[in-house]
């Protein structure tokens, strides 16, 4: 999760650097708005890699039952 939180911040850190440079906006103001991207692309991909890693863990859950579940057609009376 951390290195997902890491990613997200050096996304946007770079989106906002890119976008405050780009509107000719000097350097404070780009690295303001920097700053700002970085912790909304932080916040943002620490959210979706939770949800990201609970469907895995449900995927591998539901995996685990249907192996140890014995088949009807296996079972003998």
């Amino acid at each position: 999760m951390k290195a997902l939180t890491i990613l997200g911040a050096m996304i946007g850190l770079l989106i906002g650097l890119g976008m405050g440079l780009a509107t000719r906006g000097g350097w404070p103001e780009a690295f303001w708005r920097g700053m700002a991207a970085a912790v909304a692309g932080g916040l943002l991909l620490r959210w979706w890699g939770g949800l990201w890693m609970q469907s895995w863990h449900q995927v591998l859950r539901a995996r685990e039952e249907s192996e140890q579940k014995p088949d009807a057609e296996t079972r003998t009376v």
